[in-house]
């Protein structure tokens, strides 16, 4: 395609687990808008084609905007007319297809394992295994474990650059073996992400016998790793793996002359991008986005122009609850009351009917739930895969995210913004001073797929109103009992119109400051407390805009505590939400 050009109208598709989202980006006076949005049930399982989704989406989207965009036969009009018909360009993007059987070879849990974890972690890919140096010692018994998982795709870390070699040559020579083993229909690719030194050997060994990517190291120094290049590559590999096992991909991937990419690729760069443009140098201040939908669980995170990205599946965090007697582990967060038969059952349903929609006010009491432990228990996995110590279970987030973007089904579609709003603070547990805003219409992984060879698009529309600012957030820390005053908040409004607010331990306050109104707050802490302008005691000034909901000052503490009786436990969550507007 010629980009020499600038493309008037870009179409992008989002094929999700549960819906088909597609989106409509054009040209106006010089910059991109979003035109329309549209979305369809997905069309996923046997017998079916994905293309059915899409072209319920783009009749849709059709209907809503008022644009031809399909000729009489169903086909797309392309490109775009002096009439106002058709388009130019159409990005893919998807994470919906079936995740690669991974398996990953390195040397230390403490070094190149992790940092491979946090890589399959990332992208859409099935962990099937993970082998150290250690395994090396029964390579008989290691090979047999190899063939029966039949990986699909292989990464081979570990050796810090001109680091261990004798290590990373046995995982060659164990890969090549493993490939002579297998037929070669069904050899794994290969990403090698080690030692650089050992380059040459993996080229001489391993390119015979199946495809083989060389990547930079993803942990070239102590403590320190890159795993973008394994990220792109592998994305690369899932994209034209799916073409295989994918029903209807192969023919979307040709429609659009292969600007194709995982969803979770696409946040990855998006999160990359924005963190430079924030705090490029700063690795204690970034931004963040949470994902609740329902395909995947994602906690992304933007620091120092890195992305730290953990994508889990919503089926195997069900399965988890569904599956096991944990029910406490959710059960804490209901609004309602609701015994562990009536969770049980709901789980289990929500696995056979994943599009199915919450009606209840017990069944939205079980999602609401199930949203706080999903997320905190994908952040719990970011923490674990990156050497960064960004997330404290007792703690929340360790480092300071402004703003956080927060998007997916279950929050998009909350029956109001309070409840999205206390899923996210309940699940990640932010501190200082943020801003949390809702992606209403789930678009920024799409906008990373588009990125490449559109730049300028995602720039034009993180400038728009498609991102709903949900309200500024104060988080204050003090290690005051509960009932004392740790916080003053003076707030300036045009006109002269002021007051103070006055902030307990243990409380959650909203200040109401009207959608797009201009405000000053002044903050002014106790000496023990700390709202992350430089210390305890240390206040500042701040100015805001009104979101939807204001400012809300959560000074629940960290970790939030909870009660243990049922009855109160649920009255004090309910009063949480009724404080955030229902």
């Amino acid at each position: 395609m010629d980009y020499s050009h600038p493309s008037q109208v870009v179409l992008g598709l989002d094929l999700g687990a549960v819906n088909t989202r597609a989106a409509l980006f054009g040209l106006q006076k010089g910059k991109y808008h979003l035109l329309g949005q549209a979305s369809a049930p997905a069309s996923l399982g046997e017998g079916r084609h994905l293309g059915e989704g899409v072209g319920n989406a783009l009749e849709i989207l059709q209907q809503t905007t008022g644009r031809k965009l399909l000729n009489e036969d169903g086909s797309l009009i392309r490109p775009f007319t002096s009439t106002g018909q058709g388009l130019d360009q159409i990005i893919l993007a998807s994470d919906a297809g079936p995740r690669l059987r991974t398996v990953i070879l390195g040397l230390s849990e403490a070094g190149s394992l992790t940092a491979g974890r946090a890589w399959a972690a990332s992208l859409p890919l099935a962990l099937s295994g993970v082998y150290g140096v250690q395994d090396l010692a029964c390579q008989p018994d290691l090979l047999d474990q190899l063939v029966e998982i039949r990986p699909e795709l292989l990464l081979i870390t570990g050796g810090e650059n001109a680091g261990n070699e004798d290590a990373v040559g046995a995982w060659i020579e164990l890969a090549r073996t493993l490939c002579l083993l297998l037929p070669p229909d069904i050899r794994p690719d290969v990403i090698f992400a080690g030692n650089p030194e050992m380059q040459e050997l993996g080229k001489r060994r391993l390119e015979p016998y199946t495809r083989v990517w060389f990547v930079p190291n993803l942990q070239p120094l102590a403590g320190y790793t890159d795993l973008t290049p394994a990220q792109a590559v592998a994305d690369e590999i899932i994209c034209r793996r799916w073409q295989e096992t994918f029903p209807g991909w192969r023919d979307l991937v040709r429609i659009a002359e292969g600007q194709v990419s995982t969803l979770s690729f696409g946040l990855n760069r998006m999160m990359r991008f924005l963190s430079r443009a924030s705090s490029p140098t700063d690795s204690n201040r970034g931004v963040a986005a949470v994902d609740l939908g329902g395909g995947w669980t994602r906690l992304a995170l933007g620091l120092g122009g890195q992305a730290l990205l953990v994508a889990d599946p919503t089926e195997s965090q069900l399965v988890a609850e569904a599956g096991t007697s944990s029910f406490d582990v959710f059960h804490r967060w209901l609004a309602e009351e609701i015994n562990e038969d009536q969770a049980q059952a709901y789980l289990w349903n929500r696995l056979s009917h994943p599009a199915a929609v919450p009606i209840t006010a017990e069944e939205n009491a079980i999602e609401h739930a199930l949203g706080h432990y999903r997320l905190h228990k994908t952040a719990q996995h970011l923490a674990a895969c990156y050497l960064q110590a960004v997330f404290d279970p007792e703690c929340g987030l360790t480092a300071h995210f402004e703003p956080i973007i927060a998007s997916g089904e279950l929050l998009t579609a909350a029956p109001t913004p309070g409840k999205s709003l206390l899923m996210v603070l309940d699940g990640i547990q932010p501190s200082g001073v943020t801003t949390v805003v809702l992606d209403k219409f789930q678009i920024l992984p799409l906008l990373g797929a588009v990125a490449p060879s559109l730049p300028v698009l995602p720039v034009h529309l993180l400038e728009t109103d498609v991102f709903q600012n949900l309200g500024t957030v104060i988080v204050p820390r003090s290690p005051a009992p509960a009932g004392e005053l740790i916080l003053t908040v003076e707030v300036q409004k045009e006109g002269g119109n002021n007051f103070d607010v006055e902030i307990t331990q243990a409380s959650l306050k909203r200040v109401v400051i009207q959608v797009n109104e201009p405000a000053v707050m002044i903050l002014k802490p106790e000496r023990q407390t700390d709202v992350g302008f430089g210390g305890p005691g240390v206040g500042g000034r701040l100015k805001v805009t009104g979101g939807a909901l204001g400012l809300v000052v959560d000074a629940r503490g960290r970790p939030i505590q909870l009660p243990e009786d049922d009855e109160v436990r649920i009255a004090l969550i309910q009063r949480w939400q009724w404080i955030l507007g229902g």
